[in-house]
């Protein structure tokens, strides 16, 4: 019995080495579209040193003589305020009550500022609105509520209880707030619906922003001009200062109007 034996396989015939093709050259971006990209990154960073150098001459507070203009004027007609109506310097906050660094501000740093310098009569003290829409959408409820409690003659009752974190100012903690500050709660349901101070609280957004400000909170110090309700700026300040910033210059504002 013969086994059935496998085949014989010929070796196949070496093949010749050939060198790897050369890489293709890398594409070039198209002239245009770089010289495009170029003048958008040029207009961006145009567009930040202007709303970085218009902040810088307000805060260091240069006058006609030195900047060639007027000083900016607040105004601060039907603004919530606080302290001496006829004191000579004033304190203007432009705030977001969901701003982390607002809150750290109105925790840590406004109670003394109020004990050394409002509750004494020194300054006058005005809150003015600023939610920043684009990191607290919600924010501007609480702008709201706030507005609507002033309706009520209890601004400050129901400011003091609405810093929070962004989020927190849903419609069922803002009326637990509305009720805990003794609001009329008929009377803010229906202020709350109306939404009728969205109007007011953009606005003074968008003083806020033609005032050099670029984030929250900005405060101003400047001369009360009680008869006109206005507030020539004198100095302004941005971020969450320490304390002894503030009363470095509001001092200084303090002397310059004796």
């Amino acid at each position: 019995m013969s086994d059935e034996s496998t085949p014989a396989v010929s070796p196949a015939p070496a093949s010749q080495w050939q060198p790897p093709p050369a890489p293709e050259p890398a594409s070039q971006p198209p002239r245009v579209a770089l010289l495009v990209a170029i003048a958008a990154l040029l207009i961006a960073a145009v567009a930040w040193y202007q709303s970085h150098l218009a902040l810088n001459e307000v805060r260091e507070g240069r006058t006609n003589a030195a900047a060639g203009q007027d000083a900016p004027r607040i105004p601060i007609a039907g603004a919530p305020s606080l302290g001496n109506a006829t004191a000579r310097v004033a304190l203007v906050e432009f705030s977001d009550y969901e701003c982390p660094y607002c809150i750290r501000h109105f925790q840590q740093t406004m109670p003394k500022i109020s004990e050394a310098y409002v509750k004494t009569g020194r300054i006058r003290y005005v809150f003015r609105d600023w939610p920043v829409d684009q990191l607290h959408p919600e924010s501007i409820r609480a702008h709201e509520a706030a507005h609507c409690a002033g309706e009520q003659k209890r601004y400050w009752e129901m400011h003091a209880r609405l810093f929070g974190p962004a989020g927190s100012h849903t419609a069922d903690r803002l009326l637990g707030l509305a009720r805990e500050a003794g609001l009329d709660m008929d009377a803010f349901g229906r202020c709350v619906e109306s939404r009728r101070s969205d109007d007011a609280i953009r606005e003074t957004s968008q003083m806020a922003v033609s005032l050099g400000a670029n984030g929250t909170p900005t405060f101003f110090i400047g001369v009360l001009d009680a008869g006109q309700n206005s507030v020539t700026v004198l100095k302004g300040l941005s971020g969450a200062q320490p304390y002894e910033v503030f009363a470095r210059e509001l001092d200084a504002a303090l002397d310059r109007v004796r």
